[in-house]
């Protein structure tokens, strides 16, 4: 066979099989399969709408679920917030009640010191401004006090009376200078004791208790009752009985304030549920004054078990995330607080991003279907005019095309076609064979490449990837056949810029480079290995993520930075030793107590740091820490410049790398040694002066009652009280009255002999102990010559201070046998010593102490008098010497008591002053005599003057310049017809302050006059610069003027000191035509007293000048 026959032969078997395919295959039947071109656009088409709604779907969950934990992890950060925030608020109000508690234990809980402890705890309750209230119940008597902030910030304090006295309740608001009396209330009954908060606190626990919620006040017409809620403590003496009753509260409007301010920070609604017998809601957006009963979709949020819970529900008609958390108050009693927050499906953010997604995968979308279209049309079409000429030439017969010319003429190409196959197929026979050999060790090595964790990848010279393994693909996210024939520098990125690749190549060594990876960034160890491949430079990098590694060795370090910082931040020393007792280790203040420096420590032996005295007992300790494990010590520390700190050591057994040895820390004991100090020296002496208190007082007492005594050797008890310190306290405040009380100690002290004892009992009284007298009359000379010193002012921070004082005597045996007996008939002695008028003393006799009695009984019907309408007003009139005319009157105060009839001024009065029971009792005086002057004015009466008299006390704590003009505004009483009178007294308290309110009272347009003058102390020089208008002769002159030249004298001198100053003069107790006579002779300007009239009634004065009745003059 020849070669063109060969030829033929092929061509014809290739055309034979070629029309027997596609004779077989009619032309008709290709258009039973799909087309190229419909086929590429469907599957495009489908491919888009399976991929776009893939999307869909992962985009709006990954929004849903983002939302969802969102709002679940800000529902209980805000949870977590204000649990916090509440545990603030209740912490604060028991560290308030602490504070009140620790003032109470410091002055003896009464009812004279019930109003300085809340005093002293002001400064605590002012730094809690969500408290409400803070309270002081005495549990014998029901008496209350309690300092109140109102909504707008303003404080008040209330001083309720004991129990079942109807009196009136004391109210005073804090203001710059301290509390001023407000105004007076009905009690209507109330007893602290009766309340809630006082049973609870009985049986709480020492460290105190919470109670439930309750309603505090009821208020009459439509206003809801307010509640609130209450710590309480119980105040316990020495026997464990109940004295007084601490509250700190805050009501709802308070609590939900609190929880408004929390709300707004983090943009949730909170809610406090109150757990009990029947839930109840205490807080939330809807809670004003009083709790609400729970609503029915709060209460699956009572019966969570565990701590806290959160999950989404339906509140109020919507669906929120909720939490809730338990929170434990102290007394058992708990709250749940719960934190809501109403969220959408999905945040508006992601649903922007959502759309914006979906709008571009429309878009890319739609770009794919065009291009599909363009390159069916571009490939389809040739293909189709192929397949149109191979159908054709198929159903061309062979006869037509028998000839070899003729069939070999539109057959070239494929002849060539032909040999150029053959040539491949031997070619690629070769190549197959040799590819095969090559695959088979290509496998080999690609197994091994792809099998190492370690990252390996090739380079060709142009920096191009040849090779990259599996561990590539998995730490830089990139497939092998997306990164080939790709520049290294596009695939293998670093945070800051772009690598150097060339630099590291012919730098070829190993380094560390930072590099981003599919997690981040991370760090790894990069080498590079260089050798050449068929003549081509072949690069293969290594690189080894130690990003782990780093961070280990991060975490170490941090871990020692830890420590270190733990030790120097101990309030001790710390130190290792190891099992050859040398010092290995030590903190910042073992060097800077020690004196020591780092080289004079390392290794240093313990004992150098204790004295010799001291080392055996150290060894001893150090040994039982070796051997048991753990020891401590109390020793002094021994420094390097040789002075000595009492020490707290402890020692615990510690094997640290397989070396045993021991670390401890050291305490420094000074604090501690001096606070006991302190507490022993508080036990026997008063805090503030530095003298013996009355425990003190009572055991040398107790020593000499047990000592025998022989012949008439007895020893005394001086009882002292300042009469005129409470009038200083209130008027200069009470740091000033501290110093007024260490002055006065002081004073005492350098009035006795070295060997007798000096004792402040509290407040402002003090007990002397005066050994070994023979009699009474030697008590009695000591009690003389104290009066005789402090008749004399005393200087405190540059200024005079005068202080009356009143002593009670009492000596051993005569007067008690035990020191109670002495103490409390030397307090009895110094009552009746007060009743004498100041600067007095008083030796016991056995009949005081029914007199005392009578004095308590008087002051606990006095504080009711106001409310039982017992008091009323006198008017004496004043007439002019030159006309007769009642020119005005002096407003005169009565008692008239069921029981005891009428109670004379000179007994009262003393009282009211002692008691502070003045201050309500000459607001009440001011009112009705102001009404009074009123009313007449109405009636068409000729308008006169009304003098009212202002006490020491009145003037001193309150502001006297407002509160005589809100009375005058609230009585309508023009201020020209009232006239206050002040006692020569109290002038000479402080002149300054007293010229200050006379001109201030001047611009007002009130008058004012001096009563008693010549019986004080005070100033001539300043009478013209007190602005007042009338001096008054103080009647124990004008009485006895007519018989005793002394007093005549006093008389018509201060008729002339008057008319010189241009001041009028009137003179009081006329009694006598003589009087009236002498007086008119001596040009005095008008006269009061019984020769004219006595203190008459409103009705009866009012008659009297209706009538215009005048004064008969002698002589006339």
């Amino acid at each position: 066979m020849n070669a063109d026959s060969g030829k033929h032969s092929y061509r014809d078997m290739l055309l034979k099989h070629y029309r027997s395919v596609t004779h077989a295959r009619p032309v008709a039947d290709t258009d039973l399969s799909p087309s190229f071109t419909r086929s590429l656009i469907a599957n495009v088409v489908g491919l888009v709408v399976i991929l776009g709604f893939v999307l869909l779907v992962i985009l709006t969950w990954h929004g849903v679920t983002t939302t969802n934990k969102a709002a679940r992890q800000e529902v209980t950060n805000a949870l977590t917030q204000a649990t916090a925030r509440l545990n603030t608020l209740l912490l604060a109000a028991e560290m308030t009640a602490s504070s009140a508690e620790r003032v109470a234990q410091s002055l003896s809980v009464n009812a004279a010191t019930l109003q300085p402890i809340l005093e002293n705890s002001l400064a605590a309750f002012e730094q809690r401004p969500e408290l409400s209230y803070l309270g002081l119940v005495l549990s014998a008597s029901g008496e209350y006090v309690n300092i109140e902030r109102t909504a707008k910030g303003d404080i008040f304090l209330w001083a309720f009376p004991p129990a079942n006295s109807a009196p009136l309740v004391q109210t005073f608001k804090l203001e710059r200078k301290g509390f001023s009396p407000q105004q007076s209330l009905p009690t209507h009954g109330y007893d602290p004791r009766t309340r809630p908060f006082y049973k609870a606190a009985l049986s709480a626990t020492a460290e105190g208790a919470w109670i439930p919620a309750y309603q505090w006040v009821e208020h009459a017409g439509n206003e809801k009752p307010l509640w609130g809620l209450s710590y309480v403590r119980a105040l316990r003496d020495e026997a464990g009985q109940v004295i007084g009753v601490l509250d700190a509260d805050f009501d709802l409007p308070a609590l939900n304030r609190y929880l408004k301010s929390i709300s707004a920070e983090n943009k949730t609604r909170l809610y406090v549920i109150e757990m009990g017998a029947t839930p109840r809601m205490i807080g939330g957006p809807d809670i004003e004054r009083a709790p609400h009963a729970l609503p029915p979709e709060f209460s699956a949020l009572t019966t969570f078990a565990g701590n806290a819970y959160v999950t989404k529900m339906s509140l109020h008609g919507e669906k929120q995330w909720v939490a809730a958390r338990h929170l434990q108050l102290k007394g058992g009693h708990s709250w749940i607080v719960v934190s809501s927050k109403i969220t959408p499906v999905i945040e508006s953010s992601l649903q922007r991003q959502l759309l914006q997604v979906l709008g571009m995968g429309a878009a890319i979308a739609i770009a794919l279907v065009l291009a599909s279209l363009r390159l069916a049309y571009r490939f389809g079409r040739p293909l189709e005019e192929l397949e149109l000429q191979l159908i054709n030439n198929g159903q061309t017969s062979q006869e037509t095309t028998s000839s070899t010319s003729v069939a070999c003429k539109g057959f070239r190409e494929t002849q060539k076609l032909k040999l150029a196959l053959e040539n491949m197929a031997d070619a690629m026979h070769q190549q197959v064979l040799a590819q095969e050999q090559q695959l088979a060790s290509a496998k080999l090595k690609s197994a091994i490449f792809d099998f190492t964790s370690t990252i390996l990848f090739s380079l060709d010279q142009h920096l191009n990837v040849i090779e990259w393994n599996k561990a590539a693909e998995k730490l830089f996210g990139i497939k092998r056949e997306e990164v080939f024939g790709k520049w290294i520098g596009d695939i293998v990125k670093t945070p800051d810029a772009l690598m150097d690749w060339p630099e590291v190549i012919s730098a070829a060594r190993t380094g560390v480079y930072r590099f981003m990876g599919v997690k981040g960034l991370f760090d790894a160890e990069l080498r590079v290995m260089h050798f050449q491949q068929d003549g081509q430079e072949i690069y293969t990098f290594i690189l080894n993520d130690v990003t782990e590694s780093r961070h280990l060795e991060q975490k170490l370090r941090r871990d020692l930075d830890y420590a270190d910082a733990v030790l120097s931040s101990l309030p001790g020393v710390f130190y290792h030793y190891d099992e050859s007792l040398h010092l290995v280790r030590w903190n910042n203040n073992f060097e800077q107590t020690s004196g020591y420096s780092q080289s004079e420590l390392a290794g240093a032996d313990p004992m150098m740091f204790f004295a010799e005295e001291d080392q055996s007992l150290v060894k001893s300790r150090i040994a039982e820490v070796m051997e048991k494990g753990v020891s401590s010590v109390e020793v002094d520390y021994l420094l390097k410049d040789g002075s000595r700190i009492p020490y707290y050591f402890t020692g615990v057994r510690f094997e640290h790398a397989g070396n045993l040895g021991f670390v401890g820390v050291g305490t420094d004991l000074t604090e501690r040694k001096q606070a006991e100090q302190r507490i022993r020296f508080l036990a026997l002496n008063d805090a503030l002066t530095g003298l013996a208190n009355r425990n003190q007082i009572e055991e040398n007492i107790q020593q000499l009652i047990s000592l025998p005594h022989q012949g008439e050797n007895h020893f005394a008890l001086l009882y002292i009280d300042l009469d005129r310190f409470k009038i200083v306290n209130g008027g200069y405040g009470h740091l000033f009255g501290n110093a007024v009380l260490q002055a006065a100690g002081q004073q005492l002290v350098s009035l006795v002999q070295a060997t007798d004892v000096v004792a402040r009992l509290g407040g402002d009284e003090f007990l002397l102990l005066i050994y070994d007298i023979h009699h009474p009359s030697e008590a009695a000379g000591v009690a003389a010559s104290i009066i005789e010193k402090f008749n004399s002012p005393i200087q405190v921070q540059g200024q005079d201070i005068h202080l009356s004082i009143n002593i009670g005597i009492s000596v051993y045996p005569m007067d008690g046998k035990t020191e109670n007996s002495l103490i409390d008939n030397a307090e009895i002695a110094m009552y009746k010593a007060k009743e004498l008028g100041n600067n007095a003393f008083q030796l016991f006799s056995p009949d005081m102490g029914q007199q005392t009695q009578h004095r308590v009984d008087l002051e606990i019907r006095l504080r009711s008098a106001i409310a039982e309408e017992q008091l009323y007003l006198v008017y004496q009139p004043k007439v002019n010497l030159t006309s007769g005319e009642i020119t005005g009157c002096e407003a005169l105060i009565r008692w008239k008591h069921p029981e005891f009839g009428m109670v004379s001024p000179m007994q009262f009065i003393p009282i009211a002053e002692d008691s502070g029971l003045i201050i309500a009792i000459g607001d009440w005086v001011l009112r009705t005599a102001c009404l009074q002057g009123r009313a007449w004015i109405d009636a068409g009466l000729p308008p006169i003057c009304i003098a009212v008299n202002i006490s020491v006390r009145q003037f001193l704590q309150q502001d006297l310049v407002a509160w005589v003009a809100r009375t005058l505004q609230a009585t309508g009483l023009p201020p020209e017809y009232l006239e206050l009178e002040l006692t020569e007294s109290l002038i000479a308290q402080d002149i300054e302050r007293v010229t200050q309110t006379t001109l201030q009272l001047k611009e007002i347009g009130v008058k004012l006059s001096i009563d008693d003058f010549g019986t004080g102390y005070s100033s001539l020089s300043y009478l013209r610069s007190f602005h007042v208008d009338t001096l008054k002769i103080d009647q124990s002159f004008v009485r006895n003027m007519l018989t005793e030249t002394e007093n005549a004298t006093i008389v018509l001198a201060v008729i002339a000191l008057a008319h010189s100053l241009k001041f009028k003069v009137i003179a009081e107790g006329v009694e006598t035509e003589q009087h009236c006579k002498y007086l008119q002779m001596h040009d005095c300007d008008e006269i009061q007293g019984y020769y004219f009239s006595k203190p008459i009634a409103a009705t009866e004065f009012a008659s009297l000048l209706q009538s215009g009745q005048k004064l008969n003059i002698p002589g006339s």
